[in-house]
C-alpha cells in the first residue's frame, strides 16, 4: 500500500506561488499521484491581533488549495488568525465534507486516521526562537505564548488515543536540536544562528521512538513534518524518526513525499541498517519513507 503526500507549508499569502505550484504540478503530470495535501501553517501574515483581512485571506488560502481537488489536511502557525486555533466544533465553517468534495480539515489539536495502520496528528502554533548563543535572549517569540505548555498536556494523550497505527505528527515548529530547526546560515558566525525547535516535541517523539536495540516503543512515529523554520529545510531525524521540513511555499519550495506500507519482515529484509531496532516492533506492518523530493518552482 503506498500513500504520497504534497506538503507544503509557510504560504505567507503567496496566492501566486499557490497557483505556480498546481501548474506545476499538472505539466509534470504529478498532481495525479498525489493523494493528500499537507499545509504545516503560516499561510497567511497574520499578527498576534486577528483582523478580519487576516480571516478572509486564511480562507482565500485555503480556498486556493482546495482547488488542487485533493484532501486537504491543515494546520495554524503563529502567523494565522487565532479562530484557527478554535476547538473542532467552533471552525467547521473552513472544514469540507467528503460529500462536498474531497475533504478539507483543520487538525490542530486532534488526530485522523488517513489509511489503515496509519494516522495523523496535527498541531500548530509556535514556540520561542532563541539564540542559540543566548538561550535566553528571544528572537521570534512565541505564538500563542503557551504553545509549549499546550502541547506538553495535550500530545501524549492525541498520541495514546492512536491505537495500532503508525503516527505521522504534523506540527508547524520542529524538534529541538535537529537539522531543520537550526537556523545556521553563517556557520563562521556561531553567535547569529536561531534555534527554533522544541525540547517537548523532541523529548516527545524520543520517548516512542526505539532508541536502543532490543525497544519496542509504545506507538511509532515514522516521521514529524513541520514548516516555520524556512532556511534550515530538509531531512533529519531523531532515533528512528524522519524528521521532514519542505520550507516555505512562499519562497517557491515543496516537498512531495512517498509513504508505503511494508510488512516487518520484508523491512527487516531490506532496511539491514535499521533492522536491529525494528525486529522487536510489536506489529506485522510498518509504513516507512519509499522517497521524498524536496523541490524548488
Amino acid at each position: 500500500m503506498h500513500r504520497t503526500f504534497l506538503i507544503v507549508s509557510d504560504i505567507h499569502y503567496r496566492l501566486d506561488n499557490i497557483k505556480k505550484l498546481q501548474i506545476w504540478l499538472i505539466q509534470k503530470d504529478r498532481l495525479k499521484g498525489i493523494d493528500f495535501i499537507i499545509a504545516c501553517g503560516d499561510l497567511v501574515n497574520g499578527t498576534p491581533i486577528t483582523t478580519e483581512k487576516d480571516r478572509q485571506e486564511f480562507q482565500e488560502v485555503i480556498s486556493a488549495l482546495q482547488s488542487f481537488g485533493k484532501p486537504l489536511y491543515y494546520i495554524p502557525g503563529n502567523h494565522d488568525p487565532d479562530t484557527s486555533f478554535l476547538p473542532q466544533d467552533q471552525k467547521e465553517n473552513l472544514n469540507q465534507t467528503s460529500d462536498e468534495g474531497p475533504i478539507t480539515k483543520n487538525f490542530h489539536n486532534e488526530s485522523v486516521r488517513l489509511a489503515p495502520g496509519l494516522s495523523i496528528i496535527g498541531f500548530g502554533g509556535s514556540i520561542d526562537g532563541v539564540l542559540r548563543s543566548s538561550p535566553e535572549t528571544v528572537i521570534w517569540p512565541a505564538c500563542p505564548s503557551n504553545t509549549e505548555t499546550l502541547l506538553a498536556e495535550r500530545l501524549p494523550i492525541l498520541i495514546d488515543q492512536v491505537k495500532n497505527d503508525d503516527i505521522i505528527l504534523v506540527t508547524h515548529f520542529g524538534p529541538l536540536k535537529t537539522g531543520t530547526t537550526d537556523v545556521d546560515m553563517y556557520p563562521l558566525q556561531p553567535s547569529k544562528a536561531i534555534e527554533s525547535g522544541s525540547k517537548v516535541l523532541r523529548d516527545m517523539i524520543a520517548l516512542r521512538s526505539p532508541l536502543l536495540p532490543g525497544e519496542s516503543s509504545k506507538q511509532y512515529i515514522p516521521l514529524n513534518i513541520h514548516g516555520h523554520s524556512h532556511y534550515p529545510f530538509g531531512l533529519s531525524h531523531i532515533g528512528q524518526t524522519m524528521i521532514v521540513n519542505p520550507s516555505a511555499l512562499r519562497d517557491g519550495r515543496f516537498t512531495i513525499l512517498s509513504l508505503v506500507q511494508m510488512d516487518k519482515d520484508e523491512f527487516i529484509k531490506k532496511d539491514k541498517e535499521r533492522r536491529k531496532y525494528m525486529e522487536y516492533f510489536s506489529r506485522d506492518k510498518i509504513w516507512n519513507i519509499e522517497g521524498v523530493e524536496f523541490l524548488l518552482l
